[in-house]
């Protein structure tokens, strides 16, 4: 019986040590295990996973051509009640995509959008909750209503992780995925290219000033002055959105990632042809487009510009020429401005010179006859029939005195004769005069010494006398220079007298005469003539005689 006993408390020890190692091997809730399909039963996968109680999972879990036979690892969510292990696929996917997203920098992942929410989008990255910011969800020029993007997979950036067991969750963006998409795309655009090659876009946009080209990865931004030579306004004129366009590139930045290019430049500068096409002094139309300060532009065709300084205008400084924005005008070409990329061109030079005319038909000492235009304190201004009007001047009405009021001589409307005394071409002026129709009386005036003339009394007042010579002009007499032993009152007016001429200032216009002075004269010329007489007869009779004609 000792041995017995002894034999069967072994056994029942090693059925213990067995049952407790089976024990162990059992599989406990979270722990991952290998099995194979053993059934498949509607909805629900049968797994042998080596242990004394099955496993079941959702077929939905498994991959659609799961078949009997097949190796799968799954996780132990728990057991039921008819003693089967409850297992899941999901979970296990779960915990290697939540594992790589934590440990990831700057991931990169699909996020198949489900719900649009409160600020934000709600979506999954596989089996872990994702949410996207409304304002994250794309570039703000490409917004969307939210409906568009429900059921999408988009491309995103993970910017943060957070939570844990079953509250795992991301922060992601797919507008920066974009940008840094968009960013690395252009970069590898811009060092591709360089200045002056010559690509082909898509027509993106239309604007008032210009045109947005589409490369790809790369907007050109085309400025509707590089669109065509000359001064396109309108770039629809010349092309369309969606137009594919062969273009050159004329600036690239790459700090702000832009390039700018040119149309107009793949064709051939008209500018290069101008000299031959426009040799100097040939006759050209241009369109005014422009005023500048000292002249103004015009187009004389798409690209060759033309400028027209103010003083070749017009042969008249002074006369305003009016031109419009659109006026067309003919001139004849002067030089060129390499600089500016433009002619230069005289309007002027098309039409005769009117100075040159007027000293040709009515040179200096032409007589003409005018209409009295305008009376002025300096003078009268005449219209003779000329491009411009002549003016006769204070001092050129008289040639005795300078008359104080012209508007007492001369009325608007008068016809007056006159002689032209100057053409002023550089002052664009005409000079007439009126006392210059007859002879100058200061001509034959004694320019110094003393000179008799008769002279008629017009005045006589308290400080002497004055008088008009024979010529017109008119001179004074002082009481010092009247005859010796008369006074004023000796004199009347309308009496004519005799006097001398004592001088004569034409710049002056004054004339002063001398009746003592003439008087002093006669005696003095008198005495000499006599003492002349006296010396002949000395030579031919001897003092005796002449003293004997004297005693008769």
């Amino acid at each position: 019986m000792s041995n017995e006993h002894t034999n069967g408390e072994e056994m029942r020890m090693e059925d213990f040590e067995s049952m407790l190692e089976e024990s162990l091997k059992q599989p406990t809730k979270g722990s991952t295990v290998k099995g194979v399909v053993a059934q498949i039963q509607g909805n629900e996968v049968i797994v042998n996973a080596g242990f004394k109680t099955e496993g079941v999972v959702d077929k939905s879990e498994l991959a659609e051509d799961v078949k009997v036979g097949d190796e799968v690892e799954l996780i132990v969510v728990g057991f039921d009640n008819g003693g089967y292990m409850r297992l899941s696929r999901r979970m296990i996917d779960e915990r290697s995509e939540w594992n790589a997203l934590k440990d990831a920098a700057d991931k990169v992942v699909k996020v198949k959008i489900e719900a649009h929410v409160e600020k934000g989008y709600r979506g999954k990255i596989g089996e872990v909750d994702a949410f996207v910011p409304e304002n994250h969800i794309d570039l703000k020029s490409r917004m969307q209503a939210p409906e568009y993007y429900i059921g999408k997979v988009l491309m995103a950036k993970v910017l943060k992780v957070g939570g844990g067991g079953k509250h795992r969750s991301a922060l992601v963006s797919p507008k920066e995925y974009t940008i840094e998409q968009n960013n690395r795309e252009r970069s590898g655009f811009l060092d591709q290219i360089k200045v002056g090659d010559v690509l082909t876009g898509v027509v993106k946009t239309l604007k008032d000033y210009g045109a947005f080209i589409s490369f790809g990865a790369v907007d050109g931004f085309l400025h509707k002055s590089n669109i065509a030579w000359g001064r396109p306004k309108n770039p629809a004129k010349y092309m369309e959105e969606g137009q594919e366009l062969k273009v050159q590139v004329l600036e690239i930045n790459p700090e702000n990632g832009k390039i700018e290019v040119g149309l107009k430049q793949i064709t051939e500068d008209p500018w290069t042809a101008v000299k031959s096409k426009y040799p100097v002094d040939s006759s050209v139309s241009a369109t005014i487009i422009g005023r500048r300060r000292n002249g103004y532009i015009a187009e004389i065709e798409p690209g060759v510009d033309a400028f027209i300084p103010l003083e070749e205008l017009s042969w008249l400084r002074n006369i305003r020429t009016h031109i419009n924005p659109k006026d067309v005008v003919d001139g004849r070409l002067m030089d060129y401005d390499d600089e500016h990329k433009r002619v230069v061109i005289s309007v002027k030079m098309m039409q005769e010179n009117p100075w040159k005319t007027l000293k040709s038909e009515t040179p200096e000492g032409t007589v003409v006859r005018g209409t009295v235009k305008n009376v002025t304190d300096f003078g009268v201004f005449v219209d003779f029939g000329q491009f411009v009007d002549g003016l006769i001047r204070k001092s050129d009405i008289s040639w005795n005195d300078e008359p104080t009021d012209l508007n007492a001589i001369y009325k608007s409307g008068d016809e007056i004769d006159a002689k032209i005394l100057k053409i002023d071409e550089e002052r664009e002026r005409v000079s007439l005069g009126v006392k210059q129709l007859g002879q100058n009386p200061w001509r034959d005036m004694p320019k110094g010494g003393s000179k008799s003339v008769q002279v008629t009394i017009t005045a006589v007042t308290k400080t002497g006398i004055e008088a008009e010579l024979d010529n017109g002009l008119k001179g004074t007499i002082a009481p010092s220079d009247l005859e010796e032993g008369k006074g004023l009152d000796s004199y009347s007016v309308g009496d004519v007298i005799n006097v001398a001429v004592v001088k004569a200032d034409q710049r002056d216009r004054s004339v002063i005469l001398s009746v003592r002075k003439l008087m002093v004269d006669n005696e003095r010329k008198e005495t000499k003539e006599y003492m002349k007489k006296l010396e002949q007869n000395d030579e031919s009779q001897g003092f005796g005689n002449i003293f004997k004609d004297i005693l008769k």
